[in-house]
């Protein structure tokens, strides 16, 4: 080689460092400042809402942070013309949890965001529906509202995929808080509070609370990839590679779907008043529970149902033992009843007719006097107030028709009954108020008498994973409503847990641990139902030892003593085992839960092809109900056949996820059907 030659290739080679150390210092000095990124025309808008934002204080690259390299790279390309006009530019959760910046956000009390209180430790700290979310993936917008500003829409998508019309994945409640005020519907005025403390649930009235279905269409994957649909079917795997490791958007793939009122409940919007103005004002305020002085709302069982006027106006036709509505008609017929429940229920109408009759008559006599206690009293007194209550409370009872709602009908006159005790106290009769009807005396007396009389009720009853005799507790032993049940709501309970039943159960030596312990004495002995598919043998102790070998009854907490009940017959290690049971058993079950989500996505995803998975979705409920048994069955009561039983669940569940994966719809060893092309 010439010196000439190697002059050139020096020079050249020069060259090259300094112009590849001028363009690092220009990236390191220059580039890396927010002042130059609107140089690149296609960031001018981008730029233009961050300093609108109130991030503007902080450099770009605080948030994006980048590689010196990848910025030279970036610069070269926009310099040459082979840039992507549609920037990618992610914030790790790293960027954003920094120390000067949100460090400890995941343990900080709630924000405000619009009308809800979010809270950011649930949503990062856990996976929520299998998904790890970062700070982007609800911090990832830019729009209208502001530079990493929050798309609503994020938060609908998570919320209400995949969740019937009126209901969402964490309940109203978590977001919206408990209800208070008055709201008005209809015409007619409701006290929320009062509604949900008596246990109507949100999705009574609020029938539809979204709409659209947040579905990926495959065009959405064309725009990234050629052809990777054969993936679509595998949720869990597709939202680890596009949420977790790439950070890609939930919108980018997602339509949205949007939540507020759809569409509320009609079960008032009967048009009778269209030829008879204000005709059945009465009736349904009493049906709705609301208009009564001195009386809390309380809304009807069969409102909290969403079932409208015409559900017991109808004409009725009997076939064999099966009942059937027809049209509409003026007055009701209690054959109804039969078509939704059974003939138990008819013979109710009639009782809280009979009822209903007594309630007003209690009622007038009340308002009757109340007018002669207060007498002459003038207008906008104390007595004169309480006499118009009383008076009104009985035309309340008289035109309402308490059958339309007994049980706000009793508490109507309940109300009445405080009103004239109050008037009666302040005018010197202190018998005053008292109701002579013995259902209607107090908050449990009406129970049996109008209701439950004829309402049958589960034989045994479940009650936190303890099955609950009730016709044992109240005709043999002779209990009281209120000895378990508290007068704030329908099935509301004095006790908090089974734990309380201690008083009455534990002091009893001679108590039979597996009358209420149902399922634990099944899973322990190898006894359980074969319908389950849950195959048991006795556990290795079951022969020699007995509930209180290792629950303790005295103590008030009899779980706690368990672990060093295990030391008294082994060695003091023992007593860390039961802990390490519980550890696996935890382990297990959260990796069938994972499936499950897995499967039942795959199966949701199946049907929307247009298939009938019906036989899948059998499947999965099977395993479920297994799994919900052992979880009721606690687990370490029998830890050989427990562990089975998690492997085949999570055997069944693979072969679940794959058969929808492949479109395979019959069950296992039966010829494969595919989906029709739809």
């Amino acid at each position: 080689m010439s010196p000439r030659t190697q002059k050139i290739i020096w020079g050249v080679a020069a060259a090259v460092v300094v112009l590849f150390a001028a363009g690092w210092a220009f990236v390191d000095v220059t580039a890396r400042r927010a002042a130059f990124c609107p140089k690149c025309h296609y960031m001018q808008p981008y730029v233009d809402q961050w300093k609108a934002s109130k991030h503007s204080g902080v450099e770009c690259v605080k948030c994006h942070p980048s590689e010196r390299r990848a910025m030279f790279g970036q610069f070269v390309k926009y310099v040459t013309g082979t840039y992507n006009p549609k920037p990618r530019a992610f914030v790790p959760d790293s960027a954003c949890l920094a120390s000067g910046c949100h460090a400890g956000m995941q343990a900080n009390k709630g924000v405000k965001f619009l009308t809800v209180t979010f809270p950011h430790q649930p949503h990062l700290v856990k996976d929520r529906r299998g998904i790890a979310l970062h700070c982007a993936s609800c911090h990832g917008s830019s729009q209208e509202a502001g530079h990493v500003s929050v798309d609503p829409k994020v938060c609908f998508l998570c919320h209400f995929k995949g969740q019937p019309p009126g209901g969402t994945v964490a309940g109203c409640g978590a977001c919206h808080g408990a209800p208070e005020g008055i709201s008005k519907h209809g015409g007619f005025s409701f006290d929320m509070k009062a509604y949900v403390d008596s246990g109507v649930a949100c999705s009574r009235c609020h029938l539809s609370v979204h709409e659209g279905d947040g579905r990926v269409s495959k065009d959405k994957c064309y725009s990234c990839h050629v052809s990777r649909l054969e993936k679509i079917g595998q949720p869990v795997m597709l939202h680890d590679v596009h949420v977790g490791r790439k950070e890609i958007r939930c919108l980018e793939c997602h339509e949205p779907i949007r939540h507020g009122n759809i569409k509320l409940i009609s079960v008032m919007d009967v048009s009778c008043e269209s030829c008879h103005p204000n005709l059945h004002g009465g009736p349904k305020e009493m049906y709705l529970g609301v208009g009564g002085k001195g009386a809390a709302s309380t809304p009807s069982r069969m409102f909290a149902a969403q079932i409208n006027c015409t559900g017991c106006h109808t004409q009725v036709t009997t076939q064999g033992s099966m009942s059937f509505l027809g049209q509409g008609t003026a007055k009701a017929d209690p054959k109804a009843c039969a078509a939704c429940h059974d003939s138990r229920y008819v013979p109710m109408v009639d009782r809280w007719k009979s009822q209903g009759k007594l309630l007003a008559a209690e009622a007038r006599r009340m308002a009757s006097e109340g007018s002669r206690l207060a007498g002459r009293a003038p207008a906008g007194s104390e007595a004169a107030k309480a006499a118009a209550d009383l008076d009104f409370n009985a035309r309340f009872l008289e035109t309402g028709e308490p059958v339309h709602n007994i049980e706000y009908a009793i508490r109507v006159l309940q109300g009445s009954s405080a009103i004239l005790k109050k008037l009666g106290e302040a005018r010197g009769d202190k018998e005053a108020g008292e109701i002579r009807a013995p259902f209607a005396k107090g908050p449990f007396t009406y129970c049996a008498d109008t209701c439950h009389t004829f309402i049958p009720r589960p034989e045994p009853y479940e009650w936190k994973g303890v099955d609950f005799p009730h016709t044992y507790h109240v005709q043999k032993a002779g209990l009281s409503c209120d000895t378990c049940h508290a007068d704030t709501r329908h099935t509301a309970m004095n006790l908090a847990s089974p734990a309380d039943c201690a008083g009455c159960h534990h002091d009893d030596a001679k108590a039979d641990c597996a009358r209420c312990h149902v399922r634990q004495a099944a899973l322990f002995k190898g006894t359980v139902p074969a319908a389950l598919g849950l195959h048991a043998r006795p556990d290795v102790m079951a022969e020699a030892v007995g509930c209180a070998d290792c629950h303790d009854p005295a103590k008030a907490d009899a779980l706690k003593t368990v672990g060093k009940a295990c030391a008294t017959c082994h060695d003091a290690k023992y007593e860390a085992t039961l802990q390490d049971w519980k550890t696996k058993l935890k382990e297990g079950r959260d990796a069938v839960n994972i499936l499950t989500v897995e499967a039942s996505l795959a199966v949701a995803n199946l049907k929307r092809q247009g298939a009938d998975a019906g036989s899948l979705e059998s499947r999965l409920g099977a395993v479920e109900a297994r799994m919900d048994y052992l979880d009721r069955a606690r687990g370490v009561h029998n830890m050989t056949a427990a562990l089975a039983a998690m492997d085949q669940a999570k055997r069944d569940l693979h072969a679940i996820e794959d058969a929808a994966s492949k479109g395979v719809l019959s069950a296992p060893g039966s010829a494969a059907k595919r989906p029709s092309a739809k």
